[in-house]
C-alpha cells in the first residue's frame, strides 16, 4: 500500500492526517480497429473516482515490472510441468525484461520460495520445478507472494502471475481476502491457465513488434471475463485489470509470454491519490481523448477505513 503523510499546518499547532493510499491504475487503451495506441500524454487522459474526476499522474518513463510467478506443481500438473520448466528463459527475456524484477514461487499443498527478489535466476528456478506431491494451495501462494510484492518500491508496476489451472483445494485464505489484499497492495493480477483451452496460434501477435502495430482484437476479447463460476480467478484478475491467457503445449505458453509482455510493457502507468477518504468501493472509470478509442483497466477498489 503506497502511503502518503500529509501534514497540514493549523492555527494553533500541526495536525497529522490520516495517511491517504495512492492508487496506481495501469491503462491499456485500444484503437477502434482493437490496436494498442503508445505516445499518448497526461492531458489524454481522464481519471474518474466514483464519477469524480481526480488529479493524476502518468509515468512517462519505462515502469520496471516486479513479478511473483507462482507455479502450480502437484501431481496433477504432471503432463504441464516439463515444458512449464523449459521457458523460464522466455519469461525473464519477454515479461520480465531487462530492468524488471522477479519472484518464483513453486506451490502445491506446501508452498516453496525458488527465487527471492534480489538473488538467483529466474531460468535456473524454473527448471527446478517437479511435479510431486498434493494439494492446490493457490489462494495461499497468492498471499505469500503479495508479502513478497510488499517489499518491492512502489514505483514499480507489481503483478502476480499464476502458471497452472485456475483451482484451490485446502487454503487457509479465501478468495476474496486474495482480492482485498491485491486490490490494497496495487498488485495486478495474471493468469496463464492450463485448464482446457488453447491460444489462438493463427491470431497471436508477433510478441517482438511494435505495440503500435499489433492486431490484438484476440486479446481484447479475453479481456471480457464472464464465467467466473468455471474460473473462480476472474473475478480477481477483472478486479486487479490483469488478464487472464490459456495453453496446452509450449509453443502455446511462451506465444502467451511473449503477448502479456507486450501488454505490460503497453500500458500506461497512472496513478493517484482520492480526492475522497470515503470508506467502501470505490469504481473507477478512464476515458481518452481519442474518439473511438477503449480503455482496459482495474474497474475499482475497496477503501479499508482507517
Amino acid at each position: 500500500m503506497a502511503v502518503l503523510g500529509a501534514v497540514l499546518i493549523a492555527q494553533e499547532a500541526p495536525v497529522i492526517r490520516v495517511p491517504v493510499r495512492m492508487v496506481a491504475v495501469p491503462t491499456l487503451v485500444f484503437s477502434k480497429d482493437n490496436r494498442l495506441i503508445p505516445g499518448l500524454k497526461k492531458a489524454d487522459f481522464r481519471v474518474l473516482d466514483n464519477g469524480v474526476p481526480q488529479s493524476i499522474h502518468l509515468d512517462t518513463d519505462y515502469s520496471a515490472v516486479s513479478v511473483v510467478i507462482a507455479i502450480q506443481t502437484n501431481q496433477e500438473g504432471r503432463g504441464s510441468v516439463p515444458y512449464i520448466a523449459k521457458v523460464g528463459s522466455v519469461m525473464e527475456a519477454h515479461l520480465v525484461g531487462a530492468t524488471g524484477r522477479a519472484a518464483v514461487i513453486a506451490y502445491n499443498r506446501d508452498i516453496k520460495i525458488l527465487k527471492p527478489f534480489g538473488s538467483g535466476d529466474v531460468t535456473l528456478a524454473f527448471r527446478s520445478i517437479a511435479a510431486k506431491g498434493s494439494g492446490t494451495h493457490l489462494i495461499d501462494a497468492g498471499m505469500r507472494a503479495i508479502e513478497l510484492l510488499k517489499e518491492r518500491p512502489r514505483t514499480t508496476a507489481r503483478v502476480l502471475l499464476f502458471i497452472g489451472p485456475a483451482t484451490d483445494r485446502g487454503s487457509q485464505a479465501t478468495w476474496a481476502r486474495l482480492q482485498e489484499e491485491a486490490e490494497r497492495e496495487n498488485v495486478s493480477i495474471y493468469a496463464l491457465n492450463s485448464s482446457g483451452y488453447a491460444l489462438n496460434s493463427s491470431g497471436a501477435p508477433d510478441a517482438a513488434g511494435a505495440p503500435g502495430n499489433l492486431d490484438l482484437e484476440w486479446l481484447m476479447a479475453t479481456l471480457v471475463h464472464q464465467d467466473a463460476k468455471a474460473d473462480p480467478l476472474l473475478p480477481l484478475i477483472a478486479a486487479t485489470g490483469g488478464t487472464e491467457l490459456h495453453f496446452r503445449g509450449q509453443r502455446e505458453l511462451e506465444e502467451a509470454i511473449g503477448t502479456m509482455g507486450v501488454e505490460l510493457r503497453s500500458a500506461y502507468q497512472l496513478s493517484y491519490y482520492p480526492s475522497s477518504e470515503d470508506p467502501g468501493r470505490h469504481t473507477i472509470s478512464v476515458e481518452v481523448s481519442v474518439p473511438g478509442a477503449k480503455t482496459y483497466a482495474r474497474p475499482g477498489y475497496v477503501l479499508s477505513p482507517n
